[in-house]
């Protein structure tokens, strides 16, 4: 019987209750006693002559000698349902109840609480957040096993509402709380295999699955993005671009071709080659027709003209990235290319060359993603095996091209686009190509160059997501 019925039941016989009260209360008669059982001679004597007060409540008392009165102040639009009598399936048969419109967190434990009573940034240190993740589960699975995205949403609000130097550095704040809970609830649910309501949502998402057709892993072109066809052409038409595009190649043919008409003849065409991009033309089509994309700084002028800022996008990445490096190396677990690192730093002390620690840094940043630089810089003559962007350095090693000054060849699609004098520069060109090609980031990659773009290169669009968990963590532990 849930709340609800029973407080309907207690109302229906209250006014039979109070009129026996006062007659039971005087003789030390509680519910204990009557469950023990009243002879028809006690009944008698506590209610002597009248025989009709005498049948009511032994009526009474046989009609809910059984039943746990519980009294409770009930909200009539609270939805409630009924517990299990299992323990093991108590929690998850609960499923419809709401959580309260004013959340209180509970006290965590001491070590807990008294580092956040001290204001201490504890949701940088794992085991803290996973106390406090500990504790907000226990609370949030009282009520439910499969809490909806406001459950979640509503706990973590009132989490970091209480405590808000516990918030994310970026986004909307409570985003890898939130996260976090879910993994939580859906660790907690995993050993449940036999349980009915676990059996459905499985088999619900079973389904959903076996709808979606796999990514072709192995696919030699790359995944593209949504195309813009907004770019207004003005002053241009097909016969002047055409002229346009004839200078551009009179110009990629000099030794010392003119870079101010080259770039004013870049911007003439832009719009116009942006459009033919998002129409489909080929890579391989629009390098031919416009050269100057083969060159790093021609691929960074691209990007800036795509995304304008004050500052170009080779400074932006060089001085944002150079502010954070030395909390990136702290996040850096051992590993063979962190001691190359380390290595050729320390030959470049005795030897004072610049930018080792920036370029050091490239190379590591994918690491703390847990992706691998091997999938974006290559070493040798080695043909890639992917269609996106990569590096391929022609030095003896990771550690040379460190230190030194370096040759290497950026390649998309098969093509090598263009060549660079350094790791640096080279990397810089193939986070470009994303932009130019219209490439979307590729999944083994992906949070390395979201967070070279949002957070490093400070570009943003109209259709970006908010920011990946694993991306956000990592912001908070750099900030």
């Amino acid at each position: 019987m849930n709340c609800i019925s029973h407080y309907l039941y207690v109302q229906s016989f209250s006014a039979s209750f109070n009129s026996f009260f006062i007659y039971i209360s005087d003789n030390d008669v509680d519910g204990e006693t009557v469950d023990c059982g009243l002879t028809e001679n006690m009944i008698a004597y506590l209610f002597d002559k009248s025989f009709k007060k005498q049948l009511k409540f032994r009526d009474f008392t046989h009609r809910n000698k059984e039943v746990t009165v519980t009294l409770e102040v009930v909200n009539p639009e609270q939805q409630t349902c009924e517990a299990s009598v299992s323990p093991a399936n108590q929690r998850l048969e609960s499923t419809c109840h709401r959580l309260p419109a004013v959340i209180s967190i509970p006290q965590f434990p001491q070590d807990v609480q008294s580092r956040l009573d001290a204001k201490e940034p504890v949701h940088k240190e794992q085991k803290y957040r996973n106390k406090i993740i500990g504790n907000l589960y226990d609370m949030l699975s009282q009520c439910t096993m499969y809490p909806t995205n406001s459950d979640y949403v509503q706990i973590v609000k009132a989490l970091i509402g209480k405590y808000p130097f516990l918030r994310d550095v970026h986004g909307n704040g409570y985003h890898t709380w939130h996260s976090q809970l879910k993994r939580k609830f859906k660790t907690e649910r995993a050993p449940l295999i036999n349980n009915e309501e676990v059996k459905r949502v499985k088999e619900k998402f079973r389904q959903a699955r076996s709808l979606k057709t796999p990514e072709e892993s192995t696919s030699t072109c790359p995944k593209r993005l949504k195309p813009s066809l907004e770019s207004c052409i003005v002053g241009e038409d097909a016969t002047s671009v055409e002229a346009h595009i004839k200078v551009l190649l009179e110009q990629y043919r000099k030794l010392h071709p003119d870079m101010n008409l080259v770039k004013d003849r870049m911007m003439k065409t832009f719009a116009w080659r942006r459009r033919e991009i998002a129409e489909g033309m080929s890579t391989e089509d629009l390098l031919r027709r416009y050269p100057f994309l083969r060159t790093s700084a021609g691929l960074c002028d691209e990007v800036d003209a795509m995304h304008p800022s004050p500052v170009n996008i080779c400074h932006r990445i060089s001085e944002n990235f150079t502010s954070i490096l030395p909390n990136m190396l702290k996040l850096v677990k051992d590993s063979p290319l962190k001691k190359l690192y380390m290595e050729a730093r320390e030959d470049a002390l005795a030897e004072d060359i610049k930018g080792i620690d920036f370029r050091g840094g490239l190379l590591l940043l994918p690491s703390i993603f847990k992706e691998k630089i091997e999938d974006f810089i290559m070493l040798g003559q080695k043909n890639p095996q992917t269609p996106y962007p990569t590096v391929q350095l022609k030095a003896q090693g990771l550690k040379f091209a460190l230190s030194r000054q370096c040759q290497s060849v950026v390649n998309v699609e098969g093509i090598e686009v263009c060549s660079c004098t350094s790791v640096d520069e080279a990397f810089i060109a193939a986070f470009c190509m994303y932009f130019v090609f219209n490439m979307a980031y590729p999944g083994y990659l992906k949070k390395t160059l979201t967070f070279l773009q949002r957070l490093i290169a400070n570009i943003t669009g109209d259709g970006d997501k908010s920011l990946p968990v694993t991306v956000t963590r990592i912001v908070n532990l750099l900030r």
